[in-house]
């Protein structure tokens, strides 16, 4: 069941189209690739610790009162999820150890940036299940 989908290198950094990303969806929900997909993403980030680490975080912030909505919490993780370790020296989130506030966000260790394995595991696993239902060709990519 393979898809032509042509996309030119400049396109592959801008949104598909909503009927080829509809497609792209159908495709991938008809063969099981979307919980393939998902139960990859779900092993690595509970592996790394990252989903008992953001459960922690997020405990601290309703605790805390810092956030008291749904919505606030969710912009609150986010935006710490996207911090580098220049911005958190920035606004003085370091306590000298390469730590912020006890959590070393960075490495993924102990904060809520997603680690860097759970990332390239779930780049995999997203390849592997769309070369299932669809052709990808990658310019200058050896494609045997």
């Amino acid at each position: 069941m393979d898809l032509p989908i042509p996309l030119p290198t400049t396109t592959a950094s801008t949104p598909l189209p909503p009927n080829l990303r509809n497609a792209l969806y159908s495709a991938l929900l008809s063969s099981s690739g979307i919980p393939a997909i998902q139960s990859t993403l779900s092993h690595e980030l509970q592996a790394s610790g990252w989903t008992s680490n953001l459960r922690a975080y997020i405990t601290t912030l309703l605790r805390s009162g810092e956030c008291t909505t749904f919505g606030e919490v969710m912009e609150r993780v986010l935006a710490e999820a996207n911090l580098s370790a220049a911005d958190r020296v920035m606004r003085g989130e370091t306590n000298g150890s390469n730590e912020v506030n006890g959590h070393n966000g960075d490495k993924g260790e102990g904060g809520i940036r997603i680690p860097e394995k759970a990332v390239r595991e779930g780049v995999r696993a997203v390849r592997r299940e769309l070369e299932k239902v669809c052709e990808i060709t990658v310019e200058g990519e050896d494609n045997n």
